[in-house]
């Protein structure tokens, strides 16, 4: 491999280190950064105009990797919209509430309210003073006939209480607040009815977008009737996902098909080559066809980008096509590599942290391992009939795509889809005649017969594609769940794949040694794990809106203690990342009133001992009654706002400290910690302090 047919890779690693660094270096001087990248710039241009010696040539590309890497450090820094003067979050806002004016940007539903994300424009301050203002607010409405009329564009003026986007309150739970970071949107808040009016309208290109968008999806609405047909047509096609439910949602997860409902390079690939094809019909000729032609095939691709939501997906694919489409066009031949390259490099440039959105990491890792283990994957099988080199090129891709995106697929999501080939021959040929009915569709609609039958068409095409993955999805061993790793263990992963490529592509022994090495670190790591939990002992106090969840883990051991029937949704949410974390996929429910005894742990009438821990969980003061004496405890859980006040427990039991879990009021909650923080005793709150976990080893 020679690095000098690769300079866009070249250029795009100091890059990618400058964008991280930045990110995790979140404190730095702008202006040290911006000096020192003026001194570079003065060098290169110094150096580029005049001759240097050969055997100084290196000092040239030292200091221009340096550039780009605090050019990267500086785009970071400069990123986050809260380091800029005029940010709303900085403008003497109202710790209990706010009155702002923003234009809506993207509005749709989330749950039982709708989303918004809202760019502020001005702010009152507390003394009534009006500022000018800058940043995105995410705001939650509530559904009615008249937020149902907002759309991208409108300005509202709102009145709501402005408070940032909370870390997550369980162990190795989904962070949102982090999610919503590399998103620029660090503050959230809630609107009720009446408490916001409607302005003025500013429309946009993407509030043109937005609504042509919505008529498309209200097109599919009207052909598709059923609701998971609609679903997935509509994020197919459209890259709109709100009407996903759990059920569809899971069941492509599952079967390793999710990636066509992201709108991606094989979307933006299918609609370049369908606007060739139609732009060949056309019987121009001259000098600047073959420029007009280029800029309408550009226009189709970002429209489509555009009208798809623009998603990090598929921006790397829009970005990419058009780097092709005008080499095409200069007849100039274009290595693949270069082209992912500088198509990550303009992005990250214009957004960077885009580096940390999982959509755009995985796309481009798909992309690299199609591209490279694709052909070398299909060489190795050769078949003569046609139906079946067909199939078995889908096989090849799929392969090549897993070998490149499980390592950090494992590290997000903890499973593995074992019949992701399987899918793969039916989803990938389905989406491009999914999209292509679609389009049609959108276009032909209101023609009477022509716009019935290409619904039926996708209609039937959609409902089909949906039984096999619910089919797949069925069979034995489809998904192996629960499967935790390391950060550590996707580097040396990635390392290994590295290695044994270098190998292959060098022939030398030494690579595939250290490729070797990195699978016995890799061994060595999990097996080191997978010892620390046989030992662990550990309990867990969750915080779940409305209830109670406890966890108990004893080595692979473990059981749950619940208090009232609960939601199974929002209890694993709650839980099932952190009891993947402890090695434990299934665990059998007891109710924290029940009696048992165990090996380390016994549970009667309210009273738990786990592991030298004593815990009382009270949810009814009547279990106090007949207590005689004071009970010795370490801890006290109170649930289900149990009517006692602290002075009470302290005259039945002797504990050192207080446990308040997300089955209390507010108002409750206030009342024990104003009595704890009088008497002096420690006091815990799942809703601000998090889940409360002990372990035996600490």
């Amino acid at each position: 491999m020679n690095w000098r047919e690769y300079p866009m890779v070249r250029l795009l690693l100091p890059l990618i280190g400058g964008v991280w660094t930045g990110v995790v270096v979140e404190a730095m001087q702008q202006w040290v950064v911006l000096s020192a990248l003026i001194m570079l710039l003065a060098l290169l241009a110094y150096w580029q105009k005049g001759r240097q010696p050969y055997g100084q040539r290196w000092w040239y590309g030292m200091a221009l990797h340096l550039f780009l890497f605090g050019f990267g450090l500086l785009l970071a820094n400069i990123q986050d919209e809260r380091r800029l003067p005029r940010h709303f979050s900085g403008q003497g806002l109202s710790e209990q509430e706010g009155l702002l004016m923003g234009r809506i940007e993207t509005i749709g539903p989330a749950g039982h309210k709708l989303k918004a994300k809202v760019k502020i424009q001005m702010v009152r301050d507390d003394n009534g003073h009006v500022h000018c203002a800058s940043g995105s607010l995410l705001a939650y409405f509530d559904i009615s006939a008249a937020t149902r009329m907002l759309a991208a564009g409108d300005v509202a003026l709102l009145r709501a209480r402005v408070y940032p986007i909370a870390a997550p309150l369980n162990p190795k739970a989904f962070d949102y607040a982090r999610y919503m970071h590399f998103q620029n949107i660090h503050y959230q808040a809630f609107v009720a009815e009446g408490e916001w009016r409607l302005v003025a309208h500013q429309p946009g290109l993407l509030s043109h977008t937005a609504r042509l968008r919505a008529y498309c999806i209200r097109v599919l609405r009207e052909f598709l009737p059923t609701e998971n047909e609609f679903a997935v047509a509509a994020a197919l096609v459209l890259g709109y996902k709100a009407e996903l439910s759990d059920e569809v949602r899971n069941a492509y997860a599952h079967t390793g098909a999710i990636h066509v409902l992201a709108v991606s390079g094989l979307h933006v690939g299918f609609v370049q080559l369908l606007a060739a094809f139609l732009l060949g019909f056309v019987s121009f000729s001259g000098r600047a066809w073959p420029i007009a032609r280029t800029l309408v095939i550009l226009l189709c691709i970002w429209g489509f980008a555009l009208l798809t939501g623009a998603s990090p997906s598929v921006l790397r694919a829009a970005s990419m096509f058009s780097f092709l489409a005008i080499g095409q066009a200069l007849r100039r031949h274009t290595n693949i590599y270069n082209t992912l390259a500088a198509s990550a490099f303009c992005l990250l440039c214009v957004n960077p942290f885009l580096l940390f959105s999982l959509g755009f990491q995985l796309s481009y890792l798909a992309v690299l391992g199609i591209v490279y283990f694709q052909p070398r994957i299909y060489r190795l099988w050769y078949i003569e009939n046609r139906a079946g080199d067909y199939l078995w090129k889908l096989v090849a891709v799929s392969v090549a795509a897993q070998i490149t995106t499980f390592p950090i697929s494992l590290y997000s999501f903890h499973q593995f889809p074992a019949y992701f080939w399987l899918s793969g021959l039916v989803v990938v040929p389905a989406a491009a005649l999914i999209l292509l009915g679609g389009l049609a569709l959108f276009a032909l609609h209101a023609a009477p017969l022509v716009g019935w039958l290409l619904g039926q068409l996708l209609y039937r095409v959609v409902w089909l594609v949906n039984a096999f993955i619910f089919l797949i999805q069925q069979l034995p061993g489809s998904l192996l769940q629960g499967v935790w790793i390391g950060a550590l263990v996707v580097v040396l992963l990635y390392g290994a794949i590295i290695g044994i490529v270098a190998a292959v592509q060098r022939r030398n022994f030494r690579y595939l040694l250290a490729a070797m090495v990195a699978l016995l670190l890799v061994a060595i790591l999990q097996s080191s794990r997978s010892w620390q939990l046989q030992q662990q002992q550990v309990l867990t106090v969750y915080h779940v809106k409305g209830n109670t969840a406890i966890d108990l883990f004893n080595g692979r051991q473990a059981i749950q203690l619940l208090g009232e029937e609960q939601e199974r949704e929002r209890l694993l949410f709650a839980t099932q990342q952190y009891r993947w974390y402890r090695g434990i996929s299934e665990l059998p429910s007891l109710n924290y009133f029940a009696s048992f005894q165990g090996a380390n742990w016994c549970l009667s009438d309210g009273f738990l001992q786990f592991a030298g821990l004593r815990l009382a969980i009270l949810s009814d003061e009547s279990l106090l009654q007949g207590t005689s004496g004071r009970l010795a405890v370490d801890a006290v859980l109170l649930c289900k706002n149990v009517k006692c006040s602290i002075t009470e427990l302290k005259e039945k039991l002797e504990f050192g400290l207080v446990i308040i879990d997300g089955s209390n009021s507010y108002h409750r909650v206030q009342d024990w910690q104003e009595q704890c923080q009088m008497l002096d005793i420690p006091c815990h709150y799942t809703g601000k302090d998090g889940a409360w976990v002990l372990s035996a080893h600490q």
